[in-house]
């Protein structure tokens, strides 16, 4: 009986975890983390969420579909990589 509320209460939240996770719902920025080894994706789905998100300018989406045809990497589709690849921080 003991052990169970001990246990139970390690397991409650923390007013401090509280706080910061009501902080993190005012952001309006997302920070977002992707790791793989070379070929996994990562490009491609940074690339794609980008899309999907209609983060991606006209321009930038006319200029993709032109570089993608012209590395030819994947076919007639759009290559979503080669909007991050190659970026430098």
């Amino acid at each position: 009986m003991i052990m169970r509320h001990i246990m139970a209460k390690s397991l409650a939240p923390t007013d401090s975890i509280r706080d910061y996770m009501a902080a993190q719902e005012k952001k309006s920025l997302l920070r977002f983390l992707t790791c793989g080894s070379v070929d996994d994706g990562k490009s491609t789905l940074i690339g794609r969420l980008l899309s999907d998100t209609k983060q991606i300018f006209e321009d930038q989406l006319a200029a993709l579909e032109k570089d993608s045809r012209k590395h030819g990497t994947t076919g007639d589709d759009i290559d979503f990589a080669l909007l991050v690849d190659g970026l430098e921080a």
